[in-house]
């Protein structure tokens, strides 16, 4: 697989044409570079997204989603979209399913995954952007998923790379689980919404502001901590784990006050009408936080 994968690019959204034509018209196959981006076709695609499924969330994750079922989903308006790589193996996939909320028609992402060999090369934004322009055509404006607000690398992607909103946080969403990948610790979950009928495009513009107040459980010599205080500033931080995987290997205590604490302080953010604009990342330091913005702020571009 190359280093980087060339960006996604879509063509302008047309107006979606009668619902009739798009569900007769199957979605395209799309060249990214190297990397094939099309729907699974075959059971065995469908058996081997299983594989990748057991590959990244553990031979002990009792939640996968078998081939007859993923097959189902696709028939009814979901979609199963692999990204292959040049001897045609499926390198990663993304699954979603159709559905309805206040009337509208939507679609849930379910899954997003991507072999460990083929990480870093940009295939997990290729399937989202894909996803999105499909949906787009289909005349579906929302789509929805979570994601772990721990998960740095993960929070890049979906806030700074893709510039989803974050429109709840919902408290242990799935539950206990054996799949180490959701660490052990309750399974929090931020649920963001994409527009497809957006123009594409990162993070919101945020302030460029080193001293920007600090929500933190461990707070640092030199930190300005907000100690609560909407009224202090339109917008400051909340710091994460650079790495939370290092951190559950190391002491799955302290992972455990990071999702407790964490969890106050977004669930403070989003009641005095914060916005999750955008994430910050210090390698130097080792440190990560998510900027929050109070809605009606206009920050400076950073």
């Amino acid at each position: 697989m190359p280093a980087h994968s060339p960006a996604f690019t879509a063509s302008p959204t047309p107006p979606p044409p009668p619902a009739t034509a798009r569900a007769s018209t199957p979605p395209p196959i799309v060249q990214a570079g190297d990397v094939t981006l099309r729907p699974l076709a075959t059971i065995d695609e469908y058996v081997d997204c299983v594989a990748i499924q057991t590959e990244t969330w553990g031979a002990d994750y009792d939640e996968r989603v078998p081939p007859a079922l993923l097959q189902v989903a696709a028939k009814v308006g979901g979609l199963v979209i692999g990204a292959f790589s040049s001897d045609g193996a499926l390198q990663g996939f993304v699954f979603g399913l159709a559905g309805e909320k206040d009337g509208e028609r939507v679609h849930w992402s379910h899954m997003l995954a991507v072999r460990s060999r083929a990480r870093g090369a940009g295939i997990g934004r290729l399937l989202k952007e894909y996803q999105r322009a499909e949906l787009a055509r289909r005349g579906v404006s929302h789509l929805y998923w979570t994601f772990d607000p721990l998960q740095a690398r993960n929070a890049h992607l979906n806030v700074n790379r893709l510039g989803v909103r974050v429109i709840d946080y919902v408290v242990d969403m799935y539950g206990t689980s054996r799949s180490p990948l959701h660490l052990g610790i309750p399974t929090d979950r931020f649920v963001v919404m994409w527009r497809t009928t957006d123009q594409q495009g990162g993070a919101a513009a945020t302030p460029d502001d080193p001293c920007l107040p600090i929500l933190t459980a461990f707070p640092r010599s030199g930190d300005n901590l907000l100690n609560g205080d909407p009224e202090r500033a339109t917008s400051a931080l909340i710091e994460i784990p650079l790495d939370v995987q290092r951190v559950v290997e190391a002491s799955p205590a302290l992972a455990a006050q990071w999702r407790t604490s964490t969890r106050q302080h977004f669930q403070w953010a989003l009641e005095h009408g914060y916005s999750i604009t955008a994430l910050r990342r210090d390698f130097d330091t080792s440190r990560a936080f998510y900027i929050i913005t109070r809605d009606g702020a206009a920050p400076n571009a950073g």
